[in-house]
């Protein structure tokens, strides 16, 4: 099989799950079925929070306790196997590759594609790329130095305060969006979906603050694409990356660009692209099952070790949702008892 078509079902079967998901916290929400606790990947400034605040005082978050087994898992599988998971797992990155698809399907979209490629040619491009691939950075930065100021004694309230209910915050502020209440973030939605039809994961490229945290670790990662400059014939297949790299122009992929998605490898016909884990070269179809058994291996041990299932009972959740305007009935019958 095509690493590509296996890149592509492994993005679907992690869609499909996460889709799954969101059904299971709407019945959870409305209902009162069982929060599913993988969806703390949603929440993953809460996981660079329940990090930092495990380094620093010790506590691990009662609330959402999964949400930082989660990260950590990313930040290892990076570190190893490189920034695979934006490529190959993370839900948003497979959105906007299926936005990709689509619109390298339907035939108009060629000329919105003929001034993307006019845009990427123009002599100003790369003077503009720089700095708008630096804004991801600006953001990341933002929230660590708001994270980092926080006291270490206040940081447990604070989890008790805030990150308490962010996953109803976020259900709720989605709702809001699809409803008109939220009209700036509907608007600047549209407008990055507008552009991902223009550039190829444009979110991914210029603005997501977590693609830019992956990136530190990336640029340590044991796994790396290596170019043979005695093979490659400059004949530019490669060129066609999912986030702008030029691999005809680098030896080795050491960056913290790189999303590993090796469509750069699966198009090169002269085998001048390598993937090497340590220095040696792998076969490709290792690298899927590298990456998906080493994620979920890392989160099979936090489970083990009793850190995933969140620690709030029913009535805390009743709690939580009637605060946060979902006037439900089966919240309002725990609370009555």
């Amino acid at each position: 099989m095509k690493i590509q078509k296996l890149r592509f079902i492994v993005q679907t079967a992690f869609f499909l799950l996460i889709a799954y998901g969101i059904y299971k916290y709407y019945l959870f929400v409305f209902y009162g079925s069982n929060r599913p606790d993988f969806l703390d990947a949603f929440l993953p400034i809460v996981g660079v929070y329940d990090i930092i605040m495990k380094i620093r005082t010790g506590i691990t978050d009662p609330f959402h306790p999964a949400a930082m087994p989660i990260m950590l898992a990313v930040i290892l599988i990076t570190f190893i196997l490189g920034k695979g998971f934006c490529s190959w797992i993370c839900p948003v990155g497979t959105l906007l590759d299926y936005i990709t698809w689509l619109r390298n399907k339907l035939l108009f979209i060629k000329k919105i594609d003929n001034v993307g490629s006019k845009l990427k040619n123009w002599k100003y491009f790369f003077a503009l790329d720089i700095p708008l691939r630096s804004l991801k950075y600006l953001i990341l930065g933002w929230f660590l130095y708001n994270i980092l100021l926080i006291p270490a004694q206040m940081m447990s309230m604070m989890a008790q305060n805030i990150s308490a209910a962010a996953d109803i915050e976020l259900f709720k502020f989605w709702i809001d969006l699809f409803h008109g209440k939220e009209n700036l973030f509907a608007a600047i939605l549209v407008l990055i979906l507008i552009f991902s039809f223009i550039i190829p994961r444009f979110w991914c490229k210029y603005l997501c603050p977590l693609g830019a945290f992956y990136g530190i670790f990336n640029l340590f990662s044991l796994t790396h694409l290596r170019r043979s400059p005695k093979t490659c014939t400059q004949c530019k297949q490669c060129s066609n990356c999912l986030i702008g790299l030029t691999p005809y122009k680098t030896v080795e992929f050491n960056n913290s660009e790189c999303v590993m998605c090796l469509q750069c490898k699966s198009k090169c016909t002269h085998d001048a692209m390598k993937l090497q884990i340590l220095g040696r070269n792998v076969p490709l179809w290792i690298y899927p099952f590298a990456l998906i058994g080493v994620f979920i291996g890392i989160i099979g041990l936090f489970m083990a070790a009793g850190i995933w299932h969140s620690h709030l009972t029913m009535r805390d959740e009743a709690y939580l949702l009637l605060n946060h305007g979902f006037d439900v009935e089966w919240a309002r019958n725990i609370l009555m008892k």
